[in-house]
């Protein structure tokens, strides 16, 4: 077989092969394009409906929070419960969706009330109800397993709210029930379809049917080993995946779980559907399969003719060339035959088929391994830029987004195909109004690293929004923007400011504030040529309560005096935790002492009440020293000081009282505590 018949079957194959690789390959690249669309699909829809349900329950559970709070007073005293069924039958108007009644459990679980009424269960115990017992433990409202009604005979869901007395201790139960298939609860849901065939359902953890577009179905369980994935999803698994049902027909499906009520959500569409286009496709390659073979064939064969003729002369002048070299003595006698040298004359491209042979065969290694280094390059930054866990986004320098990786796509609700192009503040406004605090894209041009904190559209908390500046390959400036939620950290640092600047326990300003505040109220009253008044307080009897009650009671006792003393003050005035059961009033702008006197009379009045603790009841007083400025002292720390004073004066005078630090028994000494 000549060099030109075996070249063109050579190429013929290779072409073929070339181009069933490729059909291969793009079927399966879209076969598998398909089966991830159809499961994001199904996650999706899954996902969806999962957060529908427990809006749903939570909707309704506020309900019936509502309709039990409202419950007409004395309801459980006079034991007429005439006005609870007409009170009852009232809210079946308000809320419709509880289309199959409401009915009242007393504290141990019997049957007190309803509407619409049945008599026949009055009386009757429910304590076995799951709603009931759960309810009673967990002392807040629930929703029920689902069951089947004797009275309607049609699946129902019972909403539950706690009634609880003064003390906080549950007195009854009230119960709302839903028609489970009805439109006001599940009813729409059952019908979603995905797709042609596909559908949604909701299994329970004890393997019943919640929601299935067979009605037959509901509330019945399916037998464990008929559908692997179901059992899985049952034990706790959530994602996608593939299965085969109990009918044995292959499906693409995935779950949602409902951990708060023991549910799954699934959503399915069966194999064959979801594959239907590739068929198709399938089709199509065959058939450019076989134009390619009726088309390649006589095309490769002819083009192999012509690339193959200078070949052939080569071969024939190395043919000539060896018949002379194997003559005696020829190849050192003369030179070769000319008819060799003719060929080698005659073939225009001997030369520069072998130099560009070899030329070509080097550029191309190079260029191979040229391309093969930056495609791994480009590949390594893409996986780079992709697997960052903050949201990046490249800007060129008018601030159209280059690229944006995929946790930007997901924050800011978008895909790259839509942002790329789009200026970065539209990508960030979510298709709001870009708020005012965000910096121009002059501001940003002007630094080669920009940041600041700003808010999001529909986005609670702060976010940093950090430009770098990068250079672009014609010289043009971009940025690299990366967006982070910084709302922990910023709440960490508040905090953390704020614990160094209040007392723990009650909240109130602590020493270091109570400095700042004292200088800045000295200053004013400088300033405005006014008074400040510096009160010292301590707690009467306080020890007592200690030792009676407990250093927890006494913590508590100390809450509810910050709160009654701060009653007493003014907007612009500070009341600081001291030490211990001592406090520190600072009152700014006076007029006169006699404003620092009546604040502090209304503060030990307010002391006076007897004091509600949990392990008891408590009274006690409070001695307080008084300091003016400038009277009693032109700096916070004299003023401290000699309010500290007179408080150590009014408590040696009987306790309960307060005692400027100018009173004539400061003046001479008289009450002073014996050293």
């Amino acid at each position: 077989m000549k060099l030109s018949a075996k070249a063109s079957l050579l190429l013929t194959g290779l072409v073929l092969a070339v181009i069933a690789a490729t059909s291969f390959f793009l079927f399966a690249y879209q076969q598998k394009a398909i089966k991830d669309l159809v499961i994001q699909q199904l996650e999706s829809e899954a996902n969806s409906l999962a957060v529908e349900i427990r809006a749903f329950v939570d909707e309704n559970i506020r309900d019936m929070g509502a309709i039990a709070g409202n419950m007409p007073a004395g309801w459980n005293q006079s034991g007429d419960l005439g006005p609870v069924r007409e009170y009852l039958a009232r809210q079946s108007s308000h809320y419709p969706k509880f289309e199959n009644g409401f009915f009242l459990l007393d504290r141990e679980g019997r049957f007190l009330a309803d509407y619409p009424p049945h008599p026949e269960l009055h009386g009757q115990s429910f304590a076995h109800r799951d709603y009931y017992t759960r309810t009673m433990a967990l002392e807040r409202g629930v929703i029920g397993d689902p069951y089947v009604s004797a009275r309607s005979g049609l699946p129902v869901l019972t909403i539950t709210a706690p009634l609880k007395g003064p003390g906080g201790e549950i007195q009854a139960v009230l119960c709302g029930s839903l028609n489970l298939l009805s439109p006001w609860a599940l009813g729409e849901q059952q019908q979603r379809r995905i797709g042609k065939t596909g559908y949604i359902y909701v299994m329970d953890h004890s393997r019943r049917f919640i929601i299935h577009t067979d009605t037959s179905r509901i509330l019945k369980p399916l037998e464990k080993g008929r559908n692997l994935f179901l059992d899985k999803a049952v034990e706790g698994f959530e994602g996608p995946g593939e299965t085969i049902n109990s009918q044995g027909v292959p499906l693409l499906i995935a779950s949602r779980q409902i951990p708060t009520w023991g549910w799954v959500v699934l959503t399915q569409m069966p194999i064959k559907e979801a594959m239907a286009p590739m068929h198709e496709a399938a089709l199509a390659v065959g058939l450019f399969f076989l134009g390619a073979l009726v088309l390649v064939l006589p095309v490769g064969f002819s083009a192999m003719r012509r690339i193959t003729r200078p070949l052939e002369a080569l071969e024939k002048a190395t043919h000539v060339i060896s018949q002379d070299l194997r003559k005696p003595e020829g190849a050192f006698t003369r030179p070769f035959a000319s008819s060799a040298m003719d060929a080698l004359r005659g073939m225009r491209s001997s030369d520069e088929i072998g130099q560009l042979a070899r030329a070509f065969f080097q550029l191309s290694v190079r260029l191979k391994q040229t391309l093969s280094s930056l495609r791994n390059a480009a590949e390594d930054w893409e996986r780079t830029f992709s697997s960052v866990q903050e949201a990046l986004l490249v800007i060129d320098g008018q601030g159209k987004v280059l690229r944006i990786n995929r946790v930007a796509e997901d924050l800011f609700r978008t895909v790259k195909t839509k942002a790329i192009g789009v200026s970065w503040r539209e990508v960030l406004a979510m298709g709001k109004t870009p708020p005012e605090e965000w910096p121009s894209n002059e501001s940003i041009q002007q630094s080669s690293r920009f940041k600041t904190a700003a808010s999001l559209p529909d986005r609670p908390g702060r976010f940093e929004l950090s430009f770098s500046a990068i250079q672009g390959r014609k010289g043009d400036g971009g940025h690299l923007l990366m967006v982070t939620d910084v709302t922990e950290k910023m709440q960490a640092e508040e905090r953390i400011r704020d614990l160094a600047f209040h007392d723990a326990l009650t909240g109130l300003p602590n020493r270091l504030l109570l400095a700042d505040r004292l200088e800045q109220a000295v200053a004013t009253a400088m300033r405005n040529a006014t008074k400040a008044g510096v009160l010292f307080l301590d707690l009467d009897d306080f020890k007592q309560v200690n030792d009676t009650f407990g250093h927890e009671t006494g913590d508590e006792l100390l809450v509810q005096v910050a709160e009654r003393m701060a009653g007493c003050l003014r907007s612009n005035d500070t009341l600081a935790r001291y030490a211990g059961d001592e406090f520190v009033v600072v009152l700014m702008d006076l007029k006169s002492p006699s404003e620092a006197a009546n604040i502090a009379s209304r503060m030990l009045a307010a002391l006076s009440p007897e004091f509600e603790l949990a392990n008891g009841k408590a009274r006690i007083g409070a001695s307080i020293g008084i300091a003016v400025y400038p009277e009693d002292g032109v700096t916070p720390g004299l003023l401290l000081n000699h309010a500290d004073t007179a408080m150590y004066r009014a408590k040696s005078r009987g306790k309960n009282s307060y005692l400027f630090a100018d009173s004539p028994a400061m003046a001479t000494g008289e009450g002073l505590p014996k050293q």
